[in-house]
């Protein structure tokens, strides 16, 4: 009942200081705003989101060959569809595997329908039917192709129904309709919602069996390494198993193919594989890191961006802490009445808190709305890219889905964020007011 006294009083008294309460709700949103920002990068970047929305499943697994004798790094970072097939195709840990050409490339896309030809650049991925597995699609028409289609290299192709718009200007019934790839004719067998570009393992314009791609490292391994291609493996792991354990399956191929691989020729061959949970590419900002990864390694990283975020809230609590020290001088005879009353100290810093909080609450909504409205207006920004490794990969426009930034996880942090900074500018100057004496208080009023 207390609580709800305090918070109409808190109510009463923004409307009675307006100033002060616009300035300090304004001081407020500044400060959540900038430890927002890297609160939803992170989540970003972390986060199950739609499609990916087993990250914290799934393994990223490519390979890396190195001629040991001359230290000449061959650098071949995938797997022949032979070596998928025998490595992956078994694993007890995995409840789904698929493969996935690692790199990226543009092509000039021609639709041919009804309203002409026209030609855009596209950002292609070229997959195996259980990436519509691993990655949950929201197929708004079809179906994604099979394992048929893909053995039998049948030009079939999913788009997002943002291509569809373009091209057809309607996201419904193209399914059937054909377009032109490289002047090559595709069928489209499916619609699925569009995926944001910032997921760089999921998004895509469209989606290819691998098998009708012309990329000869897919199927050609490198001078001495058959077992190299351009195929990366994606594993969702079944729940309880752990990145140890699909480690420990996957040793015995390592050795057998490297024995293999030294016996057959005259160099001397290093092979590792990069198995990498998504969290371990998420810290590190970086997507070769190859290093073991640890639940302490992963606490440990992320030390610098908590402290980034007490920074962003620190240095604007000290001037908000400033101005609740004069506003309590200004309340001095209040408390010092109180005091005479019977009130108890403990209880008067209750309450300083919690009106103080009801203003942090109201500027921490608007830093929240602000966070979320500065990433969408810099969405574009090769710098900002950067962080979800678009710095190479072109991006026509980048569209930002609501649960990027509307989630529980995030309320719960923006809260956490008001609740330390209310704290940090609060409770000093309230502490300070509060020691002085009932006289010396009662005398403010002179």
């Amino acid at each position: 009942m207390k609580v709800l006294i305090y918070i109409r009083q808190a109510l009463a008294m923004m409307k009675e200081d307006k100033q002060f309460s616009a300035i300090y709700i304004a001081g407020t949103a500044v400060a959540i705003a900038s430890a927002m920002i890297v609160a939803l990068v992170l989540h970003i970047r972390m986060a199950n989101i739609y499609p990916e929305v087993n990250r914290d499943r799934t393994i990223y697994v490519g390979s890396n060959f190195t001629d040991s004798v001359g230290a000449r790094f061959v650098g071949c970072t995938g797997y022949s569809p032979m070596a998928f097939e025998e490595m992956f195709s078994h694993l007890e840990c995995a409840e789904v595997v698929s493969a996935v050409i690692s790199n990226s490339y543009v092509y000039n896309l021609t639709a041919c329908s009804e309203l002409g030809k026209q030609e855009i650049l596209i950002t292609p991925k070229f997959t195996d039917a259980n990436f519509f597995r691993l990655y949950e699609f929201k197929f708004l028409e079809g179906k994604p192709y099979n394992e048929e289609n893909l053995t039998h290299a049948d030009k079939c192709i999913v788009i997002t129904d943002a291509l569809a718009k373009k091209l057809f200007e309607k996201s419904e019934g193209v399914v059937g309709q054909t377009i032109q790839l490289n002047y090559l004719p595709y069928r489209v067998v499916g619609v699925v919602k569009e995926v944001s570009p910032l997921l760089m393992d999921s998004s895509a314009d469209v989606y290819l069996p691998y098998t009708v791609s012309d990329s000869r490292e897919t199927f050609r391994g490198y001078d001495m390494v058959s077992y190299a291609g351009g195929l990366e493996a994606r594993v969702l792991l079944k729940k309880g198993c752990t990145r140890e354990m699909l480690m420990k399956e996957l040793e015995p191929y390592r050795v057998k193919y490297l024995s293999m691989l030294n016996s057959t020729s005259e160099h001397k061959w290093s092979w590792y594989m990069q198995v990498r949970p998504h969290w371990r590419k998420t810290l590190n900002f970086d997507s070769n890191e190859v290093n073991d990864a640890s639940t302490q390694t992963m606490l440990l990283n992320f030390i610098p961006f908590v402290v980034i975020m007490l920074l962003f809230l620190l240095l604007p609590a000290i001037n908000l802490s400033g101005m609740m020290s004069n506003r309590m001088e200004s309340r001095l005879a209040e408390m010092g009445i109180r005091k005479a009353f019977g009130a108890k100290r403990r209880t008067l810093l209750n309450q300083v808190i919690l009106e103080n909080l009801v203003l942090t609450l109201f500027g921490g909504a608007a830093g929240y709305l602000l966070s979320s409205l500065y990433i969408t207006a810099i969405k574009e920004n090769r710098m900002f890219l950067t962080l979800f490794d678009h710095d190479k990969a072109p991006v026509d426009s980048v569209s930002l889905q609501l649960d990027m930034f509307f989630t529980p996880t995030m309320f719960l942090v923006a809260f956490v964020c008001c609740a330390v900074l209310n704290l940090m500018a609060a409770l000093i100057p309230a502490w300070n007011s509060l020691r002085k004496p009932i006289v010396e208080s009662l005398n403010q009023k002179r």
